[in-house]
Order: C-alpha cells, then structure tokens, then sequence
C-alpha cells in the first residue's frame, strides 16, 4: 500500500468532490428532480387537505362531547348534593337535641334498666330490643353508676332518631358516641356480635374527625368513606359535635350507605358509551363501572370487603384510591393531580386509549363527580372516513413506488459500472482498517479523489491512534486494580476477626490468619473444604460439640478449648442475592473473651456492694446490742438512735440505689417511657419539688425555649435531682446554677442541662473517678452518700442516648453537662 499524504495534510478541494454528488449529479440535473418535485408536491397537498379535513371534524365534535360531559357532572353532582344537603340538616337537628337532652337539669325520658346487662368484659349494653335504640357502653373503662345514668337518660334521644331515619331512604342508622365510648344507635342491632369489647370510640373516624382540633367551628362535617364497625358495609357519615358545658361530650351522625348514591352514578346515560366515576375526598373509588376499572387500574371501593377483626383500620385501603397510583403515565398523572387539585375541570388524557374526562366537587362529603367519554366512539365516523382516504392516498404511493424500482434497477446498472471508480480506495482503507485491528500504527494517510473516503481514511488514522492510546490506558488501570486487590488482601490478612468465605458451592475459597491463629488450624485444611466439614473441625476444638450443624443467616457463640480458651462470636452473612442454599457465605468470628471477663467484673461489683452494706450494718448492729443491753448512758443515747437512724437510712439508700443501677443496666432501658418534653418544663418541675433547705440560695434557673427532648421525665427528673443534691452538699456557701443550653455535637444540634457550684471542687484525679460506683470525693465522711449518685446518671444517659460532661477545679468548684439530641416536636396520629 501507498502512503501518499501525512495526516494533517491539507486536502485539494478541487480536485475531490462528495461521492455522492459524483455519481449522482447528471441524473438530478436531466429527470430526476422536475419529476420527483411534481409527484412529491400532489401527494403532500392531497394528504394536507385530507388532515385539515379530518381535524376541523374532529375538534367539532370534540366541543360537543366536552360539553355535554362537563354538563353531565355538574348536574349529577348537583343531585347528589340536595341529597346529603337534607341529611346534614338532620344531623343540625339531631346535634340541637342531643346537646339539650343531655344536658338538661332533670331526666326527659329514662331508659328500661331491666333491658341491660353487662359482659364478661365489662361491656355495658342491652339485650332486648323495645322498638328503640341499641346501647354499647365499651370496657374500656370502667362502667360505673355515674355511666348507667347517663346511658339511661339517652333514651330521651330514641323519638328522634325514629324520624330522621324514616324522613329519608339514604339514612342507615342514626347514633350518639361519648369521649368515654358510650355508643346509642338506631336501629336496634346486637351490639355484642357488631363491636368488640374494649372498643375505643374517639379513635375512629366518624369520632375524632368533629373533634376540636379537626372541627373548630363545631359544625356538620361528613366523613370519607370508611367500613362501619357495626357491619353496615362501607358508608358515610354526617357528624356533629356535641358540647354540654364548652366540654366536648360526644358526637351524633347520621350514617348513609353508598351503595344507593353509587346505584345512582352506575345507571348515568351517558353519550358516546361514556360512564360515571364517584371519588371520595381522599382518592378512594366509590363507584365505577366494569368499563371504568380496565382505564383507571382501579376496583369499585364496595367490590372488595376486608376481612378481620374490628379495628381502627376502618378506612379504605391504598389499592382503592387513584391519588395513590404508582406505576402510571405522565398524561394521567396530570389527570389525577387536576382532579384532586381542582373541584371542577374538564381535560383529556389517555387511560389505555385518549379519554375526555370532565369532573365537579359535592360539596358536602367533598366527593368528585367524574364523566369519562372515550374519543375513539366519539371520532369514530370521522376517522373511518379519514382511513378510506388514506388508503386511496397510499395506493397512489404504492404505485410510485413500483415505478420507481423499475426505474432505479436502470439507474443500478449505470451507477455499477461508476463503483469501479471508488473500488480501489475502499479496499485501501479495508486494509488501513486491518492494521489498526492487529496492533500495527498507521503514520501515514492516503489522499483519494472523493473527499469522503479521504475523511474516512484520516478517521481510521484517528481510531489507530485513540485505540492504541485507550491500550495503554487499560494496562495501567489493570495495574491499579492488581494494587487494588492486593490491598484489599492485606486488610483480609491483618483483620484481627477470623473471617471465611465459601462459593455458591459452599467451598471454603478464602480464610485469614486470624482465625488460623484462634484455631490452630492451618490454611491448608480449611481450603476447598465443604462448610459441613469445616464446622466438625470447629466442633472437635470445643468442649461440648455442637448438637447441630449452623445454617445460613445466623449468630451463635463458640467456646473453645483449644489451642487456648476463647469465647467467639460467629456470625454467618450471606453477600448475594441468591437463595440461602446457593449463597456466597461470609462467616466472620468474633474473640468476644474480655466481653466475657467484664461479666465477670460485675461480680466482683457485687461483691465490693456487700461491703459497702456491711460496714454501716455493723455500726447499727453495734449500737443495737449497745442500746438494748443498757451499756450506753442516758446522755449519750439520743446520740447512739441518731447514729442508728443515720446508718439505717443510708443502707437503704445505698440498696434502692444498687436496685436502680441493676434494673437499668438489666432492662437496658425497656421500662423507659420515653416521649418528646419541653426542655424548660423539665427543669421547672423538678425546681418545683426540689426540697431545699431553708438556709440556701434557691436555685438560679437560665432556660432557652422551645428545646426539646426526648427522655423518661420521671427517670431525667431524679438524674436532675441528684446533681442538684451534689451541688448543695459540696458547697455549703453560695449559689447553685441550673441552665439550659444549646449546642452542635458532632454534626448534631444537642441541648444540654448544666449545673454548676461554687464549692469545694474535684482534683483532676478525683474527677476520672467521678462516675466509678462506691467512689466518693469525701474520704472523711462527713459528708453524706454513697457514692452511686453520679453512677446511675451516666447509666441513665447511655440508655436515653445523651453524654455526661464534668468540669472542676478544687476550691472553684464543679460544673455537670447533661447532652441530649434536640427532638423535634412530634404530633400524635390517629386512624
């Protein structure tokens, strides 16, 4: 091959010319153009007025269907709303009435006592109907007299309730719920069989949704759609508080069912096979035809019940609602946020095919009105029509077509003889082409008459170089990932924890010198051994073998015998996807021996406890035997009881102390209630019952407001207590300091309780010994304790999280931090 031209050499452009300008430039120039022109311009004219046609039909016909859609949903909507409008004037009605009957001076009407009894629960209800109400007082609370009454004296709402549930065909039941669960409801039903025994009424919707916090102004407020606790199926209410001396006492409703209202929107005749689509405030689908549930990927809410027990779960689930919708178009995305956004709206969108989809608010329950109008029925003349057209239109094209490979086989046969002319420089640059593939460097380019193989060839000159360039970048980061690998090795080999993996065959592949050297054992005879094997070589090492051989996905402890005593922890992970059976296994141990001797430790704890017990055991024994045998004078014995009594009450403080220290260390925290408090509020109530002596400064209290926690208060309030109780005793003078402060602890914004003296301080070695047990800076005695004070502080703060920070200096004086993360405020739920 000839190498003619460099590579950056400058090509001649007149003499190379685009190949296809070559070839083709004396055909467009005779026929090809003035020909294709004509033809091209008749057939995108005809499909244009075809278009405009079709379109101006389309969007006619577009108008009509959106109006009558968005006419359809208003009027239905307005339907249904003068429906509820009249059942919301009786729950008013019913609201009025409760709230003078309940609270009236004097008894209206009072309920037979003979027809009550009460469950093995501690339900309250009656057995035998009378024409009226059923009565369920929960047993949840205690039902006393006081209860009794007021169940009986709810009779009074019986005449009532008998004409609002016959003054409407919707009504379902009418009933009064109280905050302490006393439920009255008409219809008579078997309270026993409908509800469950320790029900807790104002947890549940039709409660606490006309509660003070979720009903302000004490109106009418219509629940979403949820199943009734009493069997109904799935319904609505009309609720209304009821308040007897600004106290809120209870709640009436007035329960519908949903099935008349979605009978009603099942049978809407509606054009162009369009059908209705009623949505709850939430989301949730009340009604929806067969049709509706292939578009909106969506069941009717009344086509599924849930099975179970009574609960608070009475709301629809997720599958119900198409706000919640996971998995679903941009176009009907649009769609649900409008309609949810919007009370009323008409657009289109494509649910599995392009919908016209028009919507209206009832403003009662809140609950959409939906009318959704397939495009393709309403289109459906007109694009048959535009279809005929377009086949006609393409005939014509298909005709062409065939005339045009008639006429570029003649064209085939002239343009093969001119390939011989690019033959030659193709097969040049093939042979560039296999030089690069092989290795070899291509310093020169050869220079064609056609400007686009020139370009070729420089770019196959270009792709040498780049591929030779990307080879040696490889081999250098073959050589970083070698590094790589070989460090990652020499962490596997210096980890102090033995660690194996096994392959999918369960095959020892790898084991570190680590768990050789716990073991004895050599790398040699853990290799390409099955798992099985590997824990019989453990077994022989321990004292008692083990029963069972370990599976996957677990912890346990080994005790080994030998080479030496250990206790290990093993822990088997599995470090794929794959099935427990087929998994690559990490297994990982563990020398956990000093976990061991700390356990050991607290032995000797209670040993160094017993003796702290016993010397001031022995002084109250001593002077007992003193006293009862007559030997101390007369003087002296009222010094001798003060002795007793001092030495007694320090016994028991240094018992309930070990006993709190025990239980937390035991518990670890599982008997801590532990809930978000207001920093300030913490130290205000434990200021409050701090006993102070009435020769001391009081407290001085600095606060910062708005500082939350979260902590035991009973348990943070006596850690509180007891540094206070510290800071009078080692300062006989001055003042005692309790502040709040805030601050940023590694990244985490923390509050702090700080509280400081002025005594007699802590030497630097005293202060390391601060939180040992027993430990008190005071070697005289003349100070009182027993030196687990501070011990039960620190254990307290590990369990809620927190540290504890000391500071002194001897004769200045002792500073105690007490850090806790901020907690932001969090506000209960209820379902």
């Amino acid at each position: 091959m000839k190498l003619i031209a460099p590579l950056n050499t400058k090509l001649n452009k007149d003499k190379n010319i685009p190949l296809v300008l070559w070839i083709w430039r004396s055909y467009f120039r005779t026929s090809l153009i003035p020909l294709l022109c004509v033809e091209v311009a008749l057939i995108v004219i005809y499909f244009m007025s075809n278009s405009i046609s079709n379109s101006e039909n389309v969007e006619a016909l577009r108008q009509l269907a959106e109006g009558e859609a968005k006419q359809v949903s208003i009027l239905e909507a307005k339907g249904i709303s003068r429906q509820l409008e009249s059942i919301s004037q009786a729950t008013t009605f019913l609201q009025i009435q409760t709230g003078q009957i309940m609270g009236a001076e004097k008894v209206l009407q009072s309920d037979d006592p003979a027809r009550f009894a009460y469950s093995k629960d501690g339900v309250f209800y009656t057995n035998k109907n009378n024409g009226g109400s059923a009565v369920f007082y929960s047993g949840v609370y205690a039902v006393g007299e006081s209860e009794r009454q007021k169940a009986y004296r709810s009779a009074g709402l019986d005449p009532a309730y008998i004409g609002i549930k016959q003054s409407n065909s919707l009504i379902v039941q009418v009933y009064y719920n109280t905050f302490d669960s006393l439920n009255r409801i008409y219809p008579y039903i078997d309270v026993l069989s409908a509800y469950t025994p320790k029900m807790d009424i104002p947890s549940f919707n039709f409660y606490y949704e006309a509660d003070a916090k979720h009903n302000p102004k004490r109106k009418v407020v219509w629940t979403d759609v949820y199943k009734d606790p009493a069997g109904q199926g799935w319904m609505t209410s009309a609720i209304a508080p009821v308040y007897i001396a600004k106290k809120l006492e209870g709640v009436v409703g007035v329960d519908v069912t949903v099935d008349t209202i979605v009978a009603e929107v099942l049978d809407l005749k509606i054009p162009w096979q369009g059908y209705g689509l009623l949505v709850s405030r939430d989301g949730n689908v009340i009604a929806m035809p067969k049709v509706g549930e292939q578009d909106w990927g969506k069941k009717e809410l009344t086509a599924k019940k849930i099975e179970g027990e009574n609960s608070h779960n009475t709301l629809a689930p997720a599958e119900f609602n198409i706000y919640t919708t996971a998995t679903i178009s941009t176009s009907m995305r649009k769609l649900v946020d409008s309609i949810r956004k919007h009370d009323t709206g008409i657009m289109s969108a494509d649910l599995g095919g392009k919908r016209i989809v028009s919507w209206s608010l009832i403003p009662e329950t809140g609950w959409k009105l939906i009318i959704t109008i397939p495009e393709d029925k309403i289109f459906h003349s007109v694009q048959t029509l535009s279809h005929r057209l377009d086949r006609f239109a393409w005939l014509m094209v298909f005709g062409l077509l065939i005339f045009y490979v008639i006429f570029f086989f003649v064209l085939y046969r002239q343009a093969k003889k001119m390939s011989k002319a690019v033959s030659e420089p193709l097969e040049r640059i093939d042979e560039m082409v296999k030089a690069v593939a092989t290795g070899n460097s291509l310093t020169e380019v050869p220079e064609f008459k056609v400007s686009e193989l020139s370009r070729t060839a420089q770019g196959v000159m270009m792709m040498g170089q780049l591929l030779d360039a990307a080879s040696r970048s490889r081999q250098k980061m073959e050589a970083k990932l070698e590094e790589r690998s070989q460090q990652l090795q020499s962490v596997f080999d210096l980890s102090p924890n033995g660690l194996i993996f096994t392959d999918e065959n369960a095959k020892v592949v790898l084991v570190n010198p680590a768990l050789c050297e716990m073991t004895g054992l050599k790398p040699s005879e853990w290799l390409l051994n099955q798992d099985k094997v590997i824990w019989q070589k453990i077994a022989q090492l321990t004292a008692n073998p083990m029963a069972v051989l370990p599976g996957s996905e677990q912890t346990f402890r080994l005790e080994l015998e030998r080479p030496r005593k250990r206790v290990l922890k093993c822990q088997i992970m599995n470090v794929n996807d794959k099935e427990a059976s087929s998994a690559v296994k990490l297994i990982f141990f563990r020398d956990i021996t000093r976990d061991d001797e700390v356990d050991q430790m607290k032995s000797q704890f209670i040993t160094t406890a017993a003796h702290e017990l016993r010397t001031p055991l022995t002084s109250v024994l001593g002077y007992s035997e003193l006293l009862m045998k007559d030997m101390i004078p007369q003087a002296m014995r009222e010094s001798a009881f003060e002795v007793v009594i001092n030495k007694t009450k320090l016994l028991i403080n240094i018992i309930n102390e070990m006993l709190d220290l025990a239980r937390i260390e035991a518990r670890n925290g599982l008997d801590f209630n532990i809930t978000s408090y207001l920093a300030d509020g913490l130290v205000s109530a434990t200021v409050a019952t701090y006993p102070l002596a009435l020769d001391r400064n009081p407290i001085i209290i600095e606060t910062l407001p708005n500082l939350r926690v979260n902590v035991d208060d009973e348990k943070f309030k006596a850690v509180l207590t007891n540094l206070l109780d510290n800071a009078y005793k080692y300062s006989t003078t001055g003042n005692v300091k309790l502040q709040i402060i805030q601050d940023n602890l590694n990244g985490v914004v923390s509050v702090g309780f700080r509280v400081q003296d002025s005594g007699v301080g802590m030497s630097d070695e005293h202060r390391l010994h601060a939180f040992d047990r027993f430990w008190r800076a005071d070697e005289s005695g003349n100070i009182p304790g027993t030196g687990l004070g501070l011990a039960i502080v620190k254990e307290v703060m590990r369990v809620l999280g927190g540290s504890v920070e000391i500071e002194s200096a001897l004769g200045i004086g002792t500073t105690v931090t007490l850090w806790l993360p901020h907690a932001h405020e969090r506000r209960a739920t209820t379902r």
